[in-house]
């Protein structure tokens, strides 16, 4: 089955290349025109052969035929047959077998010297006694030969006196025709073979700058604006890869505006915002203010509402850092245990009607990280938790160390993600058909943060059923932190 499974996928490439499909329709025309070719000369060829044997036959018959019956010093076929055999024989040079068979259809002698008296009754041996020549091709009797038999009557006193008979073998003209057609055969073979290289030389040609500018164009497609596509000919297809870059450029001069345009609108957001919420904590604290209901309310509101717009506009600020290359992370080592657990005692009375459990298992549970962003991720993964759980659901946060890896794990029994969103869950901007509030960003940051410390994110879940977040980070070495403090000291040095 494995085996049929690679022919298969053998066969959807070759059948979606393009240099497969030229290299076959070419080689197919090629094909079909050297062997129409090949035919008309193999039909050529044949005529030509045999049509020279054909010929050379019945002018050697002819010639004989009236030679001998111009004589008419003898007194029968017979005697014509000896007085020939006896002088002529050796012009044939034994090309030819020549026979004399006399009126009743019987041989006489022929030019080997046998005389069976058998009967001859080929159509060429019939043609002679109507006095027409007829050429016949079968196959002797004698030696199971391929012959070409050509016959012309013996005339004495104005009456058909016997027939003389040529016959030739068609061995060695077949044997010259066969190799002719081998040799024509092998020619095609390497004229096709020669065709097929050079298609394959061009279609590689055609097809390598299609191939380098589809890598390039898969670049792209991930954000990397940086890419560029090669142009190897000032053709149309030279044209494209110019225009393709030339759109790259203006994407990449767009994304930049985008990230300069988010980033200055998140700093100029953020300090009326800090503002808002420090006056609502400000008048939330005084008395006077908190004993009309209403306006406490409204406090509570903006409070809230100013703390959320915060959260949005630092997550802008971290999408346009990450996206001009400056998040900036300062590694040290850390206990993950201690900065889950400040996590957990943060978000643990927040909301008293989800139930939120830590679970910290293993002593060494050291990692190189950056600890303030390490936080930041922890807190994005229970934000989103408490935010897709419904009342009563549970949440748990667990930290397992190992030898050589740190597994921590936040999962919930949430609302879940549909299986046909989990694959774009953490592409920037991307809500998927989620109504609850929030810029997309989230997850995005997070995954970005999970890399920046050398950790790998996984995310499991099953809609209705809930989410499983699992990030590994590498457990710290000793010598690490041996090289870590000999840089700062040369740092410190210089």
């Amino acid at each position: 089955m494995k085996i049929e499974k690679i022919f298969q996928k053998i066969k959807r490439y070759t059948d979606s290349s393009i240099q497969t499909r030229m290299i076959k329709n070419f080689g197919l025309i090629m094909a079909v025109t050297i062997a129409v070719l090949e035919i008309m000369i193999i039909s050529v060829i044949y005529n030509y052969y045999y049509g020279g044997v054909e010929q050379i036959l019945k002018d050697r018959v002819t010639l004989t035929a009236e030679f001998l019956n111009k004589s008419s010093n003898y007194s029968s076929s017979y005697d014509k047959a000896r007085t020939l055999l006896g002088m002529s024989m050796s012009s044939f040079e034994n090309k030819f077998l020549v026979q004399f068979i006399d009126s009743d259809k019987k041989l006489i002698i022929d030019s080997n010297g046998f005389s069976d008296n058998i009967e001859v009754n080929t159509p060429d041996v019939e043609a002679a006694f109507q006095k027409k020549i007829f050429l016949y091709r079968g196959v002797s009797s004698s030696t199971g030969e391929k012959i070409l038999a050509a016959s012309r009557p013996l005339i004495r006193y104005n009456t058909t006196d016997g027939v003389i008979r040529f016959v030739v073998s068609l061995e060695k003209v077949d044997m010259e025709i066969k190799n002719f057609v081998i040799a024509s055969i092998v020619l095609c073979m390497i004229i096709v073979g020669f065709f097929l290289f050079t298609s394959s030389l061009i279609s590689t040609s055609i097809v390598e700058p299609i191939k380098k500018l589809n890598s390039t164009a898969k670049e792209f497609a991930k954000g990397n604006f940086n890419a560029s596509a090669e142009k190897t000919y000032n053709d149309e297809i030279g044209q494209l890869v110019d225009t393709i870059n030339f759109m790259a450029n203006e994407i990449k001069n767009t994304e930049k505006l985008k990230v300069e345009f988010v980033s200055s609108i998140s700093h100029e957001l953020r300090t009326p915002l800090t503002s808002i919420k420090g006056w609502s904590e400000t008048l939330q604290m005084s008395e006077g203010y908190m004993k009309d209901s209403d306006v406490a309310t409204g406090l509570n509101i903006i409070s809230a509402e100013a703390e959320r717009l915060s959260i949005m506009v630092e997550e802008l600020l971290d999408f346009s850092r990450f996206q001009s290359n400056s998040m900036k992370v300062i590694k040290k080592p850390v206990n993950i245990k201690d900065v889950i657990f400040q996590v957990y005692r943060q978000f643990s009375n927040k909301r008293a009607n989800i139930s939120l459990k830590c679970d910290l298992k293993g002593e060494d549970t050291i990692i190189n990280a950056d600890e303030n962003r390490l936080k930041q991720i922890y807190i994005n993964l229970v934000t989103n938790s408490i935010k897709f759980t419904k009342e009563g659901g549970e949440i748990e946060l667990i930290a397992i160390g190992y030898e050589d890896k740190i597994v921590t794990v936040v999962k919930d029994n949430g609302i879940g993600i549909k299986a046909e969103n989990l694959p774009h869950i953490t592409e920037k901007f991307y809500k998927g058909t989620s109504t609850m509030p929030g810029n997309g960003l989230g997850l995005s940051i997070v995954d970005e943060l999970v890399k920046l410390q050398d950790g790998v994110m996984t995310i499991e879940s099953e809609y209705e059923v809930g989410t499983k977040i699992t990030i590994v980070f590498p457990a710290f070495k000793e010598e690490v932190l041996e090289n870590d403090e000999i840089l700062e000291d040369i740092n410190g040095e210089l």
